[in-house]
């Protein structure tokens, strides 16, 4: 069975166990989200065809991640005028699978979610130094968990920081493995007197 979907103003073709990336999804790591912009349910010789959408079709995705696409680079140049502009934009996205669809009068297709999509997913924002943006870069370099930054060293936190882009690369990340052990821990009051003596997650 595969079903054409609509979204971040776009259209897929998908089945069940594909993997794809879509415009970005306001859904954490592991969050499972339904998609009800189903433009056409297919399945051999049964094909449905909405008006604009197939009354009662779903199709339900789990959120893999999320990361940031290559750079486009935009160049802006008129003749004569001494006019030159050059810019880049990096597109936000999210990376989800299906897991199954749904064709509204009860033919259905599943399929099982990677082990990888279920695991923990913490607030990163915790750790003294990570604000939402960079939260979202960690969990697009498969960084869902405390237990997941902690396992990490400072300086391959900076790889992922520089390779996102922007001015994430300028962030201090000495002492998030050291937080994010404590939080994977429980030990909240220890890490609230850690950050305590962090400014920006560097000891003041």
């Amino acid at each position: 069975m595969f079903a054409v979907i609509k979204t971040g103003g776009k259209q897929y073709r998908v089945s069940a166990g594909t993997k794809l990336r879509v415009e970005q999804l306001p859904a954490t790591v592991g969050q499972e989200v339904v998609i009800d912009q189903v433009l056409m349910v297919g399945e051999g010789d049964k094909v449905l065809i909405g008006k604009p959408v197939v009354a009662g079709a779903n199709v339900r995705a789990t959120v893999l991640g999320h990361g940031r696409a290559d750079k486009i680079h935009i160049y802006k140049h008129r003749r004569r005028k001494h006019y030159k502009k050059q810019a880049g934009h990096r597109q936000w996205y999210s990376e989800i699978f299906i897991a199954g669809i749904s064709d509204g009068s009860g033919g259905s297709a599943t399929a099982d979610v990677p082990a990888a999509a279920t695991r923990a997913v913490d607030d990163l924002t915790r750790v003294e130094g990570i604000g939402p943006k960079i939260a979202q870069v960690l969990r697009g370099n498969g960084v869902a968990s405390f237990a997941d930054l902690a396992k990490l060293e400072p300086a391959r936190i900076t790889e992922m920081l520089k390779a996102s882009g922007g001015r994430f690369g300028m962030a201090r990340p000495d002492s998030w493995p050291q937080q994010a052990a404590l939080a994977a821990e429980g030990k909240w009051d220890e890490l609230k007197k850690l950050t305590d003596e962090l400014v920006g997650g560097v000891k003041k």
